[in-house]
């Protein structure tokens, strides 16, 4: 029996199920993909910071898993609430892809450190906002929807100078031609999860155990861990743009989180170091010390 895969049905989104389906294929695995459409996508109009919804790009598959009309789901982790629907788990965390945020122009003159340049640059993201305002306070900082081809035509159009996304997406839609500043994630830290790859599935999935065997990431999942954990504790007591990187060598983690002013009139940032295997408590103790400082 076929396990069915439920996806977005975005070109990004589609290649990530791909994906997951063709390494399920190399150990043997039936698999098919369902598309699904959710919130997030229906509604093109409306900025994502006025949404005020939890979960806009993953309620519709958590009801397809939870209905059984899906066996697993593929997510952009970086999608994922800080808490999941009960009953789901993360089975999987695929092997994270760069994480940094990267600008995307047609002119390759285009730079956000020359500020004599008066840019439009375009985001949906609170966090970009909040740190391209705090790095670069000379920008027009214009909001930005739709997924990333038609974003690229709204650039291409010269509604806006350059569009920031992440560059795994970037990179799995073949777009890296369009790249012209990587953004260094010491000072432009990334969104929770991001540039990895989640398998999400129900509590009682029979063929978990083997899902996770599979698919699963140790390092990857151990920073995700750590930066969950962090946004988990950040969103019980502070609503502020919220940003965390955490990697791991040997096992030894390294984790770099904050909160921005979503203006851009303040930063508050740190960096903590510990055991790998002790990933979700540095999360927590790095979100009590952000809280602290902001409060």
């Amino acid at each position: 029996m076929a396990i069915k895969i439920g996806t977005r049905g975005s070109k990004l989104a589609l290649w990530q199920a791909n994906h997951v389906m063709g390494l399920l294929g190399s150990a043997g695995w039936e698999s098919e993909i369902q598309t699904i459409q959710t919130t997030g996508d229906r509604v093109q109009d409306v900025p994502l910071s006025q949404m005020g919804l939890v979960g806009i790009f993953t309620k519709a598959l958590d009801e397809a898993l939870l209905e059984r009309r899906v066996d697993i789901a593929v997510h952009s982790c970086k999608d994922l609430p800080s808490i999941l629907a009960d009953g789901l788990e993360i089975a999987a965390l695929l092997k994270r892809e760069d994480p940094r945020d990267v600008l995307l122009a047609t002119n390759p003159q285009v730079n956000l450190e020359n500020f004599s340049q008066k840019l439009v640059i375009g985001t949906s993201s609170v966090r970009r906002r909040a740190l391209l305002k705090y790095h670069f306070d000379h920008l027009e900082i214009k909001d930005i929807r739709g997924n990333v081809d038609t974003r690229i035509q709204k650039m291409e159009s010269g509604e806006y100078d350059g569009i920031m996304l992440a560059y795994a997406g970037v990179k799995r839609m073949g777009l890296t031609q369009y790249i012209v500043q990587k953004m260094n994630p010491d000072s432009f830290t990334s969104a929770i999860g991001q540039g990895a790859i989640a398998v999400v599935c129900r509590s009682d999935f029979e063929q978990k155990e083997e899902l996770r065997q599979l698919l699963n990431h140790l390092s990857t999942e151990q920073a995700v861990k750590c930066e969950r954990a962090f946004l988990r504790t950040i969103e019980g007591g502070c609503h502020t743009p919220a940003f965390g990187l955490a990697t791991v060598v040997a096992d030894q983690l390294s984790f770099t989180a904050g909160l921005a002013e979503e203006e851009g009139k303040y930063i508050h940032k740190l960096t903590i170091q510990g055991a790998a295997e002790s990933c979700e408590q540095l999360g927590i103790e790095a979100a009590q010390d952000v809280l602290a400082k902001v409060n």
